[in-house]
């Protein structure tokens, strides 16, 4: 099982590496005439979360891209009705949900 500071650490750096893929697609736009897409690495973030995902054994192999990448509030909600919300906003959050769902 990775310890709460591996999976932190992980997760901050997956953070930083897609702030400076942002980085520099805003610079390439604004040497280009048009939209840049920057690919670099991401297999590479793919197999990391993949890797976190097979080590927590996660059914939801989802989760952690939700977490990463959508812009919403960081809260699930759980119960037929979505009646209870479980707040994972900051990653001891997220962690701690995880091994609360094992």
């Amino acid at each position: 099982m990775m310890s709460r500071e591996n999976f932190i650490k992980r997760m901050q750096l997956i953070q930083n590496f897609e702030s400076e893929k942002d980085t520099l697609s805003v610079m390439i736009e604004k040497i280009i005439d048009g939209y840049a897409v920057v690919t670099i690495g991401n297999y590479l973030i793919n197999e990391i979360i993949d890797m976190i995902n097979e080590d927590f054994g996660l059914e939801d192999k989802e989760l952690l891209s939700w977490w990463l990448y959508e812009d919403v509030d960081k809260v699930i909600y759980i119960g037929q009705h979505g009646e209870e919300m479980v707040s994972v906003r900051t990653l001891e959050e997220l962690y701690d949900y995880i091994l609360e769902c094992k």
